[in-house]
């Protein structure tokens, strides 16, 4: 187990832990549904948020994320994750630590009401960004873009420690991979499961 000295400590906590936090199957469990469309864009299939996490396009194929746009859909039919979303709760209140939200989601059609969907649950999601990775126009895998958000903070904040809390292995060892690219940054990685629970993830399969 690595252990920190004295001087590493107080430097890391003085600049804060970043907390990356997602919010299909981990904050919320949610009914949107991804579509898949062919080259004549006629639907073919629809992908739960953990089948679009390991899904594969063919040739010819795109995504349809119209139903994740829809904040009615999300604030009526989404069912909140209560162990993950009272630790981020008291995670915010930590004045040592810096929480935001990094989703693979694009902006809704409603603000405010997607953001009800948090205050009904006592977040003071007014005091938390959500990063809406969807609005990236690159070609960027999901967990490329995710990176890139964490990455920003980072440069800009010389945080010394960052944990991120998803659903997604994949996007997880993305996180664990930017080690290599900020070797005094310590990395930790919450693998989170469907009942809120959740395990240390050290980058295997």
């Amino acid at each position: 187990m690595e252990l920190l000295n004295f001087k590493q400590f107080i430097e890391e906590e003085k600049r804060g832990t970043l907390h990356v936090v997602d919010i299909d199957d981990t904050l919320f469990h949610t009914t949107a549904r991804v579509r898949v469309r062919n080259a004549k864009g006629k639907i073919i299939r629809y992908l739960s948020t953990s089948e679009y996490n390991n899904y594969k396009l063919k040739p010819g194929q795109k995504y349809d994320f119209k139903e994740f746009k829809n904040a009615k859909k999300f604030r009526n039919e989404s069912k909140p994750i209560t162990p993950m979303i009272n630790k981020m709760k008291k995670m915010h209140k930590n004045p040592n630590s810096k929480v935001i939200i990094n989703t693979a989601r694009s902006d809704f059609d409603n603000k405010h009401e997607f953001l009800n969907t948090f205050r009904d649950q006592g977040v003071d999601i007014d005091k938390i960004h959500v990063h809406r990775t969807g609005n990236d126009p690159s070609r960027d895998s999901t967990e490329e873009k995710k990176v890139k958000v964490i990455r920003t903070y980072i440069d800009k904040h010389d945080h010394k420690k960052v944990v991120m809390y998803d659903d997604s292995k994949t996007n997880l060892k993305a996180l664990l991979n930017m080690k290599r690219e900020y070797p005094n940054v310590k990395f930790i990685a919450f693998h989170v499961k469907s009942d809120g629970s959740m395990s240390r993830y050290n980058g295997e399969k």
